[in-house]
């Protein structure tokens, strides 16, 4: 059984999609689409971003991200996570920034997890794998990951980690089998189903 649940946070602890693209045409990057703001996401933001960003829209977009992310409603309850975590060790590990992340989990009474890892600590999500497995003495074949972007996915089978996606995050269904994943679910209750099942 396994006993590791690793999350990703925008898109599936929170729903930040339509609030984040809000907030990148308010940081200059107003012709930025739909569509575009989910190629962002297809690949690595950080290494092959769909949507340019320059030194100062960049830091604009955090800025105003951070200022109102608290009012993002989140998709999992906090008595969910709470149930969970009693039986399950949580992680979350993204490209956000850790003191957004943290500031919504204190903000929502959702402190369950043991370690945040964001795109500060690491720009790769395989190198936050390898270090949660390292620091908490467990493999790929203990935990699922759920996520909801392609490049999650991708990046979860590169470390062999059975990836659970969501399609009510960045990405719908048909773009998520793209890469496989083990399971894509359409609700949090299906992720109970599935955890019951194992």
């Amino acid at each position: 059984m396994k006993k590791y649940l690793i999350f990703d946070f925008d898109g599936v602890l929170a729903d930040t999609f339509d609030y984040s693209h809000q907030k990148i045409k308010m940081a200059g990057l107003g012709d930025t689409t739909v569509e575009q703001w989910k190629a962002h996401h297809d690949w690595n933001v950080f290494e092959t971003p769909a949507v340019s960003f320059h030194w100062e829209s960049r830091e604009l977009f955090r800025k105003l991200y951070f200022e109102d992310v608290c009012l993002c409603i989140p998709f999992f309850s906090k008595l969910e996570l709470e149930k969970l975590s009693q039986d399950y060790t949580l992680f979350i590990i993204s490209s956000n920034r850790e003191y957004s992340i943290e500031k919504y989990l204190c903000h929502h009474e959702m402190e369950y997890f043991t370690e945040v890892l964001g795109g500060d600590f690491h720009k790769s999500k395989v190198e936050k794998f390898k270090y949660i497995f390292n620091k908490y003495d467990f493999s790929k074949d203990d935990c699922y990951f759920i996520t909801d972007t392609l490049w999650d996915i991708l990046e979860g089978n590169e470390v062999g980690v059975e990836t659970i996606a969501v399609d009510f995050g960045f990405h719908e269904r048909a773009r998520l089998e793209k890469w496989s994943p083990y399971k894509i679910i359409s609700s949090t209750q299906e992720l109970n189903k599935i955890l019951e099942l194992c």
